[in-house]
């Protein structure tokens, strides 16, 4: 076998987990802030339904400007 081709795929793999690792502990932290936040106040139906609603109406009168 190889032994060099082996042991650079085994760094590049080992890079490459690393990455995803960190990845999911940044995305993890930020949903944890986000539910926090969320806790903190809490989402008003009603508005977030109007919000989406101006943002629909803003991308269809986006489409028909185009």
């Amino acid at each position: 076998m190889n032994m060099p081709f082996v042991l650079v795929c085994l760094l590049i793999i080992a890079a490459l987990v690393y990455s995803a690792v960190q990845w999911t502990r940044r995305i993890n932290e930020r949903i944890a802030e986000l539910d926090a936040e969320r806790e903190r106040n809490p989402l008003d139906p009603f508005s977030a339904l109007m919000e989406l609603y101006r943002l629909q109406g803003e991308q269809k009168r986006g489409r028909k400007g185009r």
